[in-house]
């Protein structure tokens, strides 16, 4: 089985895109709410796909002549649904200068073959008018139209949540909350999403029976929907490190809160999920929670008394 830190090495030798824009642009059929939940989960942890996946469908959809309006619907969509920590963090900040600020970190650190630089370059009260954003093509490839929208989509959708305080999209605020956004909230992942969540240091191994099933019943149940109960509880300790960064804490108390053996393993397996260490985004977190009243719309729990760190982290 693949570790954070053997994907992280992995990827690190070839260009990469980011899975929502990837997934936008392909714009396939038959997405089942199951395949929509286990994609999400699996790009909790690696949110990256091959560029030439991304630049292939950039090619398609530009042959095929897709409005604009259509790629933007697409993205807002997959966003809607998108639980890499990269964006738990972007979408629960509260100005728009801190999400322009991360969304820029993401893009100079990550391995992403075309690097956006965004900048405001009309802002008002009532909220950003328009951006300037400049496109570095690491590769010797082009640059189709729909890859540019795509992308830009993102940030335009990420400022307008911001923006609006959060209502923009229905944005899920754990594993389980996700299965229940799409119509599986009575699901097996969502079932183990929920015992995970309620004593995420626990060890798998008391899963069954917090479930009441055997373990091999379980597996075969999660694997028919592409899931397993390692890829759910990796999902929610990034989404719990995400929101333990606006919680105040050093990254050595997230790090013991999540169930992570140490910093560095926290590090690494945020890296892994979304190009870069949870350290860069520290200040920013910081900055943005120095206003007065505010409230982090992505709840973050400690650990209780009666929970205790797993012996064992060989099945992280």
């Amino acid at each position: 089985m693949s570790t954070a830190s053997d994907v992280g090495a992995r990827k690190m030798s070839e260009p990469l895109a980011y899975h929502t824009v990837v997934h936008a642009l392909e714009a396939k059929a038959g997405w089942s709410a199951d395949r929509r939940f286990a994609s999400a989960v699996a790009h909790a942890v690696d949110g990256h796909i091959a560029y030439k996946r991304y630049h292939a469908a950039g090619r398609e959809r530009a042959r095929e002549g897709i409005g604009e309006e259509g790629i933007k619907r697409l993205v807002r969509d997959f966003l809607e649904t998108d639980i890499n920590p990269a964006m738990v963090f972007l979408a629960n900040v509260s100005r728009v200068d801190s999400a322009l600020r991360g969304y820029n970190v993401y893009n100079a650190s990550a391995n992403i073959a075309v690097r956006t630089n965004v900048e405001l370059s009309d802002a008002s009260k009532r909220g950003v008018k328009r951006f300037a954003a400049e496109r570095d093509l690491l590769t010797r490839a082009d640059d189709p139209g729909p890859c540019k929208t795509a992308t830009l989509t993102v940030i335009s959708t990420v400022l307008e949540h911001v923006q609006s305080g959060g209502d923009c999209l229905s944005r899920p605020t754990s594993v389980s909350h996700l299965a229940e956004i799409l119509g599986r909230g009575y699901g097996v992942g969502a079932d183990v999403a929920r015992a995970i969540e309620d004593d995420w240091l626990a060890p798998l191994s008391l899963l069954p029976q917090k479930l009441g099933c055997h373990k091999r019943t379980l597996e075969r149940s999660l694997r028919e929907v592409g899931l397993t109960a390692q890829a759910l509880r990796r999902a929610d300790r990034m989404m719990r490190v995400a929101a333990g960064l606006f919680a105040g804490d050093s990254l050595t108390s997230i790090a013991a809160d999540c169930g992570f053996s140490d910093t560095a393993h926290m590090s690494r397996s945020f890296r892994a999920a979304c190009g870069f260490a949870p350290r860069m985004l520290v200040d920013i977190a910081r900055d943005d929670t120095a206003g007065d009243g505010y409230v982090s719309r992505l709840p973050y729990r400690r650990p209780h008394a009666g929970m205790r760190p797993p012996s064992n982290f060989d099945d992280l």
